[in-house]
């Protein structure tokens, strides 16, 4: 695996994170909703030897949304994104899919509307998986032809698609698509990380590492015991951690190469 960083989204934060970080992380994840303000940023630090992965927007995108004109500013906005990435010289676009737009029913005993309600819902997630299938086969086409990987990752919330390892499955009739696996994210499913790597082979190429209470997604610095099933595996591991200090990261690498997961620091600046 190869391990990367999340960096603030301020140009002086992104580059004090990359020189106190170099010799230990050896890409970094421009995040798209501040990718104009870090061009700059992001190639300064492309010349100080990092490789770039990049996040797509996705607060208020839906690209497998009901309404066409939704559907189509999304995909819109995504393939500016994918043009951006491709500008800067990033190796992938990580993107989310979005949701269905209701879940709201009474629990079981409650109603007997419950079970009714319940494959109301379920309609409403196949039919968008289907449309989330039409927008992906276009927007990886997009990204082949641009020269940079698109994956898609899977989200936590029971209205987020896709969620589980047999919706992630359906995907790989996409053969310009590969897949993310956020490890809080699958924590917060309920799903272990094994099913998704069986589920999705070698196409899965791209992770998202940090942990959480089973509740929320916090965020919080993963441990090695969750790291060990990619340490041989050709991927990007993307150690993802809010802004709430770089000596985060850098406990984090320590741990990670006292476990043999990671080679020891050969530069960059200590805390």
């Amino acid at each position: 695996m190869t391990l990367g960083f999340r960096p603030p989204k301020d140009p002086e934060g992104f580059l004090d994170y990359a020189r106190r970080l170099a010799g230990r992380y050896a890409f970094i994840e421009v995040p798209g909703s501040a990718a104009e303000a870090l061009e700059g940023a992001a190639l300064e630090a492309r010349a100080m030897g990092y490789r770039l992965t990049f996040h797509a927007r996705y607060l208020d995108l839906y690209p497998a949304a009901l309404e066409p004109a939704i559907r189509e500013a999304s995909l819109r906005l995504l393939r500016e994104d994918l043009d951006r990435a491709a500008r800067l010289g990033a190796e992938l676009v990580n993107v989310h899919a979005g949701s269905i737009p209701w879940t709201d029913y009474p629990p079981p005993g409650l109603s007997p509307a419950h079970e009714a309600l319940r494959e109301a819902e379920r309609r409403l997630r196949q039919e968008a998986l289907k449309r989330a299938l039409e927008a992906f086969a276009h927007l990886s086409r997009l990204a082949l032809d641009l020269g940079v990987r698109l994956t898609l990752e899977n989200l936590p919330a029971p209205q987020e698609l896709p969620r589980t390892p047999e919706e992630m499955a359906r995907f790989l009739e996409i053969p310009e698509l590969y897949f993310c696996l956020d490890l809080g994210h699958a924590q917060m499913a309920g799903v272990p990380p094994e099913a998704f790597l069986e589920a999705l082979g070698p196409r899965l190429i791209h992770v998202h590492a940090h942990a959480n209470d089973g509740r929320y997604d916090l965020h919080l610095p993963p441990g090695p015991e969750a790291l060990h099933p990619f340490a041989l595996r050709p991927c990007t591991l993307l150690v993802e951690l809010p802004p709430r200090g770089v000596e985060e990261y850098l406990e984090v690498h320590a741990r990670l190469a006292s476990a043999g997961l990671v080679p020891e620091a050969t530069g960059g600046e200590e805390a």
